[in-house]
């Protein structure tokens, strides 16, 4: 019993010296990893509206400004569900409504296969599109499908031309 109690002890003594190393480090982390995670996200919103300097947060998009503060374009956010699971992307528009860029942030597609709609061979495709030109060849549009993953492409191809059609018929 006594060797049981010692025991106890001696686990509780790691756990609780463990505990505080963990504790310490996320608080020494924190400010960097949060830094990173925006930092990230403005390099994303810059890759798909190049021309903006500056963005301005809207209840459901962004408004993409130029360095004189003169709206260049919106970012709007994507969401859909793929073969595997959700996709979430955004894409920036400009003030004609032309497509200057896609990019995928998360997604749980099949590695090897689906995750390929996340490469620039792919994405490049939307780049100059208006909305209603944004369709797979297969349904009779411009957009070539991820060879075997068609459904894949087909989700955000779908999803990105929605969104537009939304925000426009809502926004304009």
């Amino acid at each position: 019993m006594k060797e049981l109690l010692k025991l106890g002890g001696y686990l509780f003594v790691v756990c609780a010296v463990a505990g505080v190393a963990l504790s310490g480090t996320n608080h020494l982390t924190e400010k960097r990893i949060k830094e990173g995670i925006e930092a990230s996200k403005r390099q994303a919103l810059k890759e798909v509206l190049p021309a903006a300097s500056d963005f301005k947060d809207e209840k459901d998009y962004k408004i993409a400004l130029d360095k004189d503060n003169k709206p260049v374009g919106y970012i709007l956010n994507v969401l859909t569900t793929g073969y595997s699971g959700k996709i979430e992307a955004i894409v920036g528009i400009d003030l004609e409504g032309k497509i200057k860029g896609v990019k995928v942030l998360t997604q749980t597609e099949t590695p090897g296969l689906g995750t390929k709609i996340t490469t620039n061979a792919f994405l490049d495709q939307f780049e100059g599109l208006k909305s209603q030109e944004v369709v797979l060849k297969k349904d009779g549009g411009r957009i070539d499908a991820v060879t075997a993953a068609t459904i894949s492409s087909r989700a955000i191809t779908n999803a990105v031309r929605e969104r537009i059609n939304e925000f426009e018929k809502s926004h304009r």
